[in-house]
């Protein structure tokens, strides 16, 4: 994967250790209430979150600049980078990959711009006419699991039944250019075992599946009731 050089962390994670230390030595800072936050760090992985930590994080700075990169090269589109960092969802522990969507972007657009780098079949008729969850008028970003395979957990689960237990589902036009980032960043395709219930997406009961099968993205339909062992949804943070 592309990534963005980033300051060295563990210089400043020394000075700013020494600098506390300092502080605590010269009573300008209470030794047990450090120690209760040094405690979180040690004991919970999503210390960041648990702390409220508004900055963001590395693994965030990262994507959104190979993002920034990918738009550049594949639509031409200049991302304001600076106003995105502070749109990002707060991390969730399992999901590490971070798909982000610009203002205008189009489901037209997407698909001509797959085409361009890989066979379509689109058997998806209501690409016209379709409604997502989450609608491209500004500049957004979601997580996801980072993973090839549409969710484990989420096996056998029909829409409905995933709008019954009020998961946050990936939308068509996400999923799709998560395949493109994919494709571009790493040479890979997503979903070559199971269809990605794009359950974020929808029209009339019926919404979009997206899968790679032999040699073609394929973008097919199914009714928002069905449940197969091949079908997941793509469950992520907002």
């Amino acid at each position: 994967m592309k990534s963005a050089k980033t300051a060295d962390p563990w210089k400043r994670l020394f000075s700013l250790f020494a600098n506390i230390m300092e502080l605590v030595v010269a009573d300008k800072r209470n030794a047990e209430e450090v120690a209760d936050v040094l405690q979180v760090i040690k004991n919970d992985r999503n210390f960041a979150i648990t702390l409220g930590r508004t900055t963001l994080s590395v693994l965030a700075k990262d994507q959104l600049a190979d993002w920034a990169e990918f738009y550049h090269e594949e639509f031409g589109i200049v991302l304001d980078v600076r106003s995105l960092e502070g749109k990002i969802p707060a991390h969730k522990n399992d999901f590490d990959r971070l798909i982000v969507v610009p203002g205008g972007i189009t489901f037209e657009k997407i698909l001509n711009q797959l085409k361009k780098r890989m066979f379509i079949r689109n058997n998806w008729s209501n690409s016209g006419s379709f409604a997502s969850a989450r609608k491209a008028d500004r500049d957004y970003a979601v997580w996801v699991r980072d993973r090839h395979e549409a969710d484990e957990e989420l096996v056998n689960k029909s829409a409905s039944a995933l709008g019954v237990e009020k998961v946050n589902c990936i939308t068509l036009e996400e999923r799709l250019l998560l395949e493109s980032f994919c494709f571009w960043a790493m040479g890979v395709h997503l979903d070559v075992q199971s269809f990605t219930l794009c359950a974020g997406s929808y029209d009339r009961g019926c919404l979009p599946k997206v899968a790679y099968v032999k040699g073609d993205v394929v973008i097919d339909w199914v009714i928002s009731s069905d449940n197969c062992s091949t079908h997941r949804g793509r469950q992520v943070v907002s």
